[in-house]
């Protein structure tokens, strides 16, 4: 008997010391506790998502925890399918709403696995938010340390916060796999879906793979016996109802990346995981337009900084890009015939906005992140020629303002015998004067030069540079594509034809919104004046006359669209180096530039092309379909203008002539008496385009 006794004192004093022993370790373990406020300042990063003007998601910007991409979004907790809490909640933690953060009963089945020395279990819904925020140093040691701290903390974190505001903090912070981290970012990753879609089968594949997300991942068959364990206790504890627990067994489950087979009854016939990276989330995921997302990250890293986008995430970015136009633009690229080895660049933005509403910055290459339509800096071959007569109708010339035609020659060391001798495209010449008008429908280039030296090389140079357009000296070789412009910039100065005389600055994004909703940036409309309205309409009038003046013989007959009125300008440089096309009609600016990376010469066919022949029809196909439904029309002349019909070659009016736009009191005189009047020529058949 007193053997018994002094059994049981030893065995209460062995138990009393265990107890002073935890006690001591539990006080070691969390007398240095982080302080719970600074759970209230956590800022957990989160993916970044951009939408297109009509609101819908144009791609997403994964945010970087330790050098890694993390896809995750946050998201309330009503923004998750009420069956996939019910299966996470049932699967992790299904006492959840009973305990107060520590659940004792499964303590004490970890604490007999710690004595078998197996430190897993225990831990709830509430101590996982704690290991994967406060204590994500110590979230992959096994320790007692960590689960005193976890319990201690967990009991505080109860204390502040409702059960729904836990596990909406839960659902965002478990990591699932790869580079998903909470569930909205899981529900994208395996099921390409919003969590507000999911259905049980779903949740419950995606809380079988919490405990060990990678290895499961491999093994469906292994998550499928699991879903049927737990399927089976949703029933018996009366979570679901049996009809219902066998609709989601019978459910056919095919994660990204697997191939799988059943039967009628659920079973899985056959699994092979084909592409382990179908889960994971690219750095930049877009689901259109490449090289327009590639563009407002970097307006992103340049307004906010990297940390901000990368470090902190969770923006939402609201662009200018229209999908239908996008869609319209890659359909006109893809199906555009194209010299060998070309490159395409395609923007279209609002010319009364600056707004960029569809951009193609390639079409050769998958992955290609060079932008041609906003880094592309090549010559514009004759498509400047519009600038420079503006000047010149700034100067007080018309479009009946007679301009030579004649061989000319300037000193330059540059050139062979350091003599520059100019020639038109065709190598020929009229040897007389005619209007700006019909030297720009044939895109004559001793008229532009003409033009420049008589107005003033320096003032036009200066208009160029304003324009947008990168001016090294002023030369007058610049009045025939002597300086360098990007498709987008070259869209943003031929706006200025089309709103009154405004070089509009492209944009991109129309508002920043941080995850909590408040407004970070709020665009405005740049615009910056050009040319007053009347020169500016005029620019227009002889835009559209070289799309329409010469009937079938116009070097942009394939650019008209029809039912609209278009205005515009081919370029083609030396060599056919680079061809252009910069058009106008209501609603749009289109720029569409053709040429090679290496910026070799071009050939098509074994011959030169023209971009007279390559690129209007990539802007009709552009147009027509982009501009699909939506009312035609003209651009409003301002007043102080009239109309006058006049002669292409001599300024006269005439009742046979072309139509075009004055200011008030300038409009052409009717020819002289026919002895007085100067022999007609036979104009040529075409220029350069």
């Amino acid at each position: 008997m007193r053997a018994l006794r002094l059994l049981f004192l030893a065995l209460v004093g062995l138990l009393f010391g265990a107890l002073l022993a935890l006690g001591y370790l539990a006080y070691a373990y969390t007398r240095a506790l982080p302080d719970l406020s600074l759970f209230e300042r956590l800022r957990l990063t989160a993916t970044s998502t951009l939408y297109a003007r009509d609101g819908t998601p144009l791609a997403q910007i994964a945010s970087v925890e330790e050098g890694r991409a993390i896809h995750r979004s946050l998201v309330r907790l009503e923004e998750v399918s009420p069956a996939a809490v019910a299966a996470v909640v049932f699967s992790e933690d299904r006492r959840f709403f009973q305990h107060y953060g520590v659940d004792f009963v499964r303590i004490l089945g970890a604490l007999y696995a710690i004595a078998r020395g197996d430190l897993q279990g225990g831990s709830t819904i509430t101590t996982q938010v704690i290991k994967n925020t406060l204590l994500k140093e110590l979230a992959q040691a096994r320790s007692l340390e960590r689960k005193f701290k976890e319990w201690a903390l967990a009991l505080e974190l109860e204390r502040r916060y409702t059960k729904e505001e836990i596990l909406e903090m839960y659902l965002n912070v478990v990591p699932w796999g790869g580079n998903a981290v909470g569930i909205k970012g899981a529900a994208e990753a395996y099921f390409g879906k919003d969590p507000a879609a999911l259905t049980l089968a779903e949740g419950l594949y995606l809380a079988s793979l919490i405990p060990a997300p990678n290895a499961r991942y491999q093994d469906l068959k292994g998550v499928r016996e699991r879903i049927r364990l737990l399927l089976d206790q949703m029933v018996e504890e009366g979570w679901v109802s049996r009809e219902l627990a066998e609709a989601a067994w019978k459910e056919p489950l095919v994660p990204r990346g697997w191939e799988a087979r059943y039967d009628g009854e659920g079973n899985l016939l056959e699994a092979r995981l084909v592409d382990p990276e179908a889960r994971l989330l690219k750095p930049l995921d877009y689901r259109m337009a490449p090289h327009f997302v590639l563009e407002v990250r970097r307006f992103l890293e340049a307004r906010f900084g990297k940390e901000k986008v990368y470090g902190e995430g969770g923006l939402r970015v609201y662009t200018t890009l229209d999908p239908a136009m996008q869609r319209a633009a890659e359909g006109a690229a893809r199906r555009a015939r194209l010299p060998e080895g070309a490159e395409l660049a395609l923007v279209a933005l609002d010319p009364m906005t600056g707004e960029v509403l569809a951009l193609v910055g390639g079409v050769r290459r998958e992955g290609d992140e060079y932008n041609r339509a906003t880094r592309a800096l090549r010559n514009p071959g004759s498509a400047v020629k519009p600038f420079v007569y503006a000047t010149a109708f700034e100067a007080g010339w018309t479009q009946a303002t007679l301009v030579p035609d004649r061989p000319l020659e300037f000193p330059d060391p540059s050139q062979p015998g350091g003599i520059w001798r100019p020639k038109n495209f065709s190598g020929t010449f009229l040897n007389r004067e005619i209007t700006v008008r019909y030297a720009l429908d044939l895109s004559l280039n001793l008229p532009a030069i003409y033009t420049a030296k008589a107005i003033g090389v320096e003032r036009v140079a200066e208009k160029l540079s304003q324009a947008g357009f990168v001016v090294k000296y002023p030369a007058l070789a610049i009045a025939i594509g002597g300086a360098s412009i990007t498709p987008v910039d070259l869209a943003a100065a031929y706006a200025a034809f089309a709103n009154g005389g405004y070089r509009v600055a492209p944009l991109y994004v129309q508002k920043v919104e941080d995850g909590e909703g408040r407004v970070l940036y709020q665009a405005l409309p740049e615009r910056r004046r050009l040319f007053d309205p009347l020169v500016a309409y005029q620019g227009w009038d002889l835009l559209k006359g070289y799309v329409y003046d010469l009937g079938e013989k116009s070097l942009a007959k394939g650019a008209r669209v029809p039912g609209r009125v278009v205005g515009g300008k081919t370029g083609t440089t030396n060599e056919a180096r680079d061809l252009w096309f910069a058009g106008l009609t209501p609603g749009l600016s289109v720029v569409v530039w053709v040429g090679r990376d290496d910026n070799r010469p071009l050939r098509m066919g074994g011959r030169e092309p023209s971009s007279s022949v390559v690129n209007p029809p990539i802007f009709r196909d552009f147009v027509a379909e982009a501009l699909r439904g939506r009312p035609g029309g003209d651009f409003p002349m301002p007043s102080g203008l009239v109309r006058a019909r006049v002669d292409l070659l001599s300024g006269y009016s005439s009742p046979q002539g072309v139509e075009m736009v004055f200011p008030q009191g300038k409009e052409p005189l009717p020819p002289p008496p026919p002895e007085a009047q100067p022999p007609q020529e036979t104009p040529p058949q075409e220029g350069t385009p």
